[in-house]
């Protein structure tokens, strides 16, 4: 990457072109066999509640001939989700199908009915990685405002945290590790960002206490939102954690110094 006209170079060559054709590229639709097709809108959940995915060596779909990108997605699926339940199993089949520029017409009727019905099960049966996407399918197909702006910002809280998260590690430290309160750089932060205040900062506490309320007038999605907000809150190696630790140790200084 080279600068040009005094610009500085863009981080993804091609600009947000490129990066908008790389998006798209990933979301072609799940194509189905003939005579194939998702569960309909009123699918016995009871029943899929009460059901286990079994083994793959087991599983008596996998002798089924289908070959299309919605079975192999499906398998893909089971094979992942082994043990949980088929509701939860359905669930990653609809996130998938929602990811895509289109999907079934009453794909997002039945993901929502899951949710409505079923969230109790659902947020005992999906980890982490599969709460994050069904609040990413939140944000582009929920029902109401409130679930998609919920939805949506999450969605983008817990994907800025696994890039940050990700880059973190490359620095020694271990997630539940706050660094030292000597030796930070002097060097603006990005765009001109006031950097976050130890002494007095409410970034933290309004992001989080303004996510909690957005959730709450919505009863489908308040499940799963303060089901994520309160793990991220009780998580000791987030950088929420982090930043607590260091107003502590920083306040305690502060309390020495002023003693003497």
């Amino acid at each position: 990457m080279r600068e040009t006209d005094g610009q500085t170079p863009c981080t993804y060559p091609g600009g947000i072109a490129a990066v908008l054709e790389e998006m798209e590229a990933r979301r072609a639709p799940l194509g189905f066999a003939p005579g194939e097709a998702l569960p309909p809108l009123d699918a016995d959940l009871a029943a899929l509640r009460a059901a286990r995915v079994p083994a793959p060596e087991a599983d008596p779909l996998r002798r089924a001939a289908h070959g299309s990108s919605n079975h192999r997605k499906f398998l893909d699926l089971r094979a992942e989700l082994e043990g949980r339940s088929e509701l939860a199993c359905l669930h990653g089949l609809l996130v998938a199908h929602l990811r895509k520029r289109a999907q079934p017409s009453h794909t997002a009727a039945l993901f929502l009915r899951l949710w409505t019905e079923e969230a109790e099960h659902l947020l005992e049966e999906l980890d982490l990685r599969w709460q994050v996407s069904a609040l990413t399918t939140f944000g582009e197909h929920g029902a109401t405002e409130a679930q998609r702006t919920v939805g949506e910002a999450l969605s983008v809280l817990f994907g800025m945290m696994k890039l940050y998260e990700t880059e973190r590690r490359y620095s020694g430290f271990p997630p539940n590790k706050s660094f030292r309160l000597k030796g930070r750089s002097r060097v603006g932060l990005p765009l001109g960002m006031d950097a976050y205040s130890l002494d007095a900062g409410g970034l933290d506490v309004n992001m989080l206490g303004r996510l909690w309320h957005m959730a709450e007038g919505d009863a489908v999605i308040r499940p799963l939102a303060h089901n994520m907000l309160d793990r991220l809150m009780h998580d000791p190696r987030t950088v929420f954690r982090r930043l607590r630790r260091m107003r502590t140790r920083k306040a305690r200084r502060a309390a020495r110094a002023a003693a003497e």
